[in-house]
Parts: structure tokens; sequence; C-alpha cells
């Protein structure tokens, strides 16, 4: 009994990664094969925005995302910004409410969503509500690419999030995920007419769905990726605006990438047994391609748990049929080829952070260890970026 037990739990792991994989390179090869959309008629409606920026015990970070903001190019009467502050530095919410709306908040959960939800009652004389992190910098033309991108049946747009800076090795960690689930999960799909998926921050909503939609998300973390399955239960797609950029900050240490990625595991999974199997089996029966591709996309491992698991699933192959163990090694060498074709793009990879890749593994390992605790604690990263704005653009010149 407890060999059929085994060799079921075997099948059942066996079959869903493959599938898993065999599907993201489906779709990476045939990106390549689509053929790129010529430019659309130029949309010269200017949209209304209303900024929300949700801080927890922030303090210096938010002058340089407020700078930023300031630095926008785009009429200032066609955008507010309210900065949604939760047990923040009082002293720094006195100068900066000279240059936007500050809401001061003392809440019980200290949740974004719940930071959110305050700001409900702004969005009526607006178009678009662009959502950002306190951490976040925004590029001068985001609007401008928004509103270049935005088509009349669009209700949500997701920019592109990179990182502020890669000065060491858990930067370069950090960003290795963003580089390579930007490409996966937004920019490839994208390009076939799928749905993207949510960053967390850097994406506008049509100001009366977010209303809606916002108001019913009661979780205290992950709110991007409950709302991202809402939202295409619901058949309303997240569209990628590439020209649409924003800077965010990277973990810094050992510790903050550890809580962070405790952070994401637990909302990830929490994500794909609430809504994975629902999304994939109603997108079946409404022969639905979003659904369908989100709840492949939420059923997906983290990428390192992922190669766990192919490791695990290539040694039980040898007893149970090494053929299978061999079609799954060449799949999954084929999966790591685009992996890396991904990050040789970005220009990311260097030798230092390849003989730092086994981190990966161990700091994994060790947030699913204390998985747990971040279902009490979900709050903020800590954050100490000094990098502004005209830093990164400068820099980015200098490249060019």
């Amino acid at each position: 009994m407890g060999v059929i037990f085994i060799k079921s739990l075997y099948w059942f792991f066996y079959f869903i990664t493959s599938f898993i994989l065999v599907y993201e390179i489906l779709i990476f090869f045939l990106s390549k094969l689509a053929k790129q959309k010529k430019n659309e008629e130029k949309n010269n409606t200017l949209y209304k925005y209303l900024i929300l920026i949700p801080a927890y015990k922030e303090s210096e970070t938010l002058y340089l995302t407020i700078n930023a903001i300031k630095k926008l190019n785009y009429p200032t009467d066609l955008y507010m910004v309210i900065l949604i502050a939760d047990n923040c530095d009082e002293s720094l919410l006195n100068k900066i409410e000279k240059e936007v709306k500050v809401l001061r908040l003392n809440l019980k959960t200290h949740s974004k969503v719940e930071s959110l939800k305050q700001a409900i009652p702004y969005v009526s004389n607006f178009d678009f509500v662009l959502v950002l992190d306190s951490d976040n910098l925004i590029h001068p033309e985001f609007l401008n690419a928004l509103n270049r991108f935005i088509k009349p049946q669009s209700k949500v747009i997701q920019g592109i999030r990179l990182p502020k800076s890669i000065n060491n090795i858990y930067e370069s960690l950090d960003s290795i995920t963003d580089f390579i689930y930007n490409q996966l999960d937004r920019l490839i799909p994208s390009s076939l007419g799928l749905t993207g998926t949510l960053s967390g921050s850097g994406f506008a909503v049509n100001a009366k769905l977010f209303g809606e939609v916002i108001s019913k998300i009661e979780t205290l973390g992950g709110f991007d990726k409950i709302l991202q399955s809402k939202l295409i239960l619901d058949r309303i797609p997240i569209e990628i605006c590439k020209d649409a950029i924003i800077y965010d900050e990277k973990v810094y240490n050992s510790k903050n990438y550890v809580i962070q990625r405790r952070r994401w595991l637990y909302y990830h999974f929490y994500n794909a047994i609430k809504f994975g199997f629902t999304l994939t089996l109603k997108g079946l029966l409404n022969f639905d391609a979003n659904q369908i591709h989100l709840g492949l996309v939420s059923l997906r491992p983290p990428l390192n748990l992922l190669y766990l698991i192919v490791f695990v699933l290539l040694i039980a192959g040898f007893f149970i049929n090494i053929n299978l163990s061999i079609i799954l090694l060449v799949i999954t060498l084929i999966f790591s080829l685009i992996l890396l074709s991904i990050l040789l793009k970005e220009k990311i990879l260097s030798f230092q952070l390849i003989l730092n890749l086994p981190r990966i593994f161990y700091f994994q390992m060790k947030s699913m260890l204390r998985i747990m605790d971040a279902k009490k604690n979900s709050l903020r990263t800590e954050h100490i970026s000094v990098t502004s704005i005209d830093k990164i653009l400068n820099n980015e010149q200098m490249e060019k």
C-alpha cells in the first residue's frame, strides 16, 4: 500500500511539474514566432491619475519617492498624489504634506490593502488609480507611456519594475527574479495576447474598478496575487506596458532577503491553493485562455523550489522509471537555457553571481522552514536606499 501511495505521489508531481515546464517552453518559443504588433493609432487622450503611495513606518525614503514624482513630465493638474501614511515619521509628514496630500493612519493590521481602502473615497474624480510602493522611483515618462498604451477596453495595466541599483550580491540575487518574471509572466505572455501578472506596484487600475475590487480583498499580504486572481476570474486581463518603468529597491542583506522570501512563499502557496486549480478548471470549462494561463502560473512553484522538486523527481525516477527521468532532465535543461538567455539579455550575470547562486537555494529553504511566520507578520521590508531618480537616469544615459 505504501509503495502504491509513493508511486501515485510521484506520478502526480511528475505530471504537474512536466506540464508546467513544457507549457513555459511552448509559450517562450511561440512568442519568438509571434509577429510584433505595429503601433496602433496614437492615443491623444490625457487621462487623470490618482497616485497612491501606501507607507508603513517610513522616513527618509519617502523624500526620494516624492521627488521622483515631482519630475513627472505630465500636466500637474491631471494627477494627484496621496501618501497613505500608517505610523510614519510625523516630522517628515509635516514637510511632505506641503507637496502632496497625506492621509495619516494608525491601522490595526498595518496591511497594504487596508491602507489602499482608505483612499477609495478619493478615486471618483480620476480615470485611473496608480499604485506605487513607498520605495519606488517613477520614471519621468511613466504616465506618458501609459497614455500612449491605454486602449478603450483597458482596465488594468502593469508597468515594468526594474532594480534601483545592484551594488551587492543580495541586490543581485533579488534582481534575478524581477528580470525573469518580467519576461516569463509579463512580456512573453503579453506578446501572445495573454494576460500578464501584477508586480505589487507600478500598476494602474480603472478608477471605478479599483474601488470595487480593492474593497473585496481581505488578506493581510500578497494582495497583488489575490487581486490578479480575482481580476482574471472576472475575465479582466492585465495588460503589460513595457515602456512604463518604475525603479524598485532590492534587499541589501541576508536577513531581509529571508524575511521577504518567506512572505512571498506563504502568499504564493496561499494563492495557488485558493485560486490556482479554480482558475485552471474554470478556464477549461469557459475555454478562456487567460484563466488557464494564470491558473498554471499560480500553480508553478517558485523557481528555486521548482528545481528542488525536479531534482527529487529525477532521483526517484531512477527507481521507478529511468526513461521518465531522462525526459524530465531534457525538459529542465531546455527551460534552464531559456532562463539563461533572459539573464544574459539583461546583462545581470557575473562570475561572482554564479558562484553565489547556491545561496538562493539555501535562503529559500531557510524561508520555507519558517514560512508560517509570514501569516502573523506580513509587513514591509526595511528600506535604506539613497538612490535618486536623477542618479538612475544619469547612469542609464552613460550606459547608452
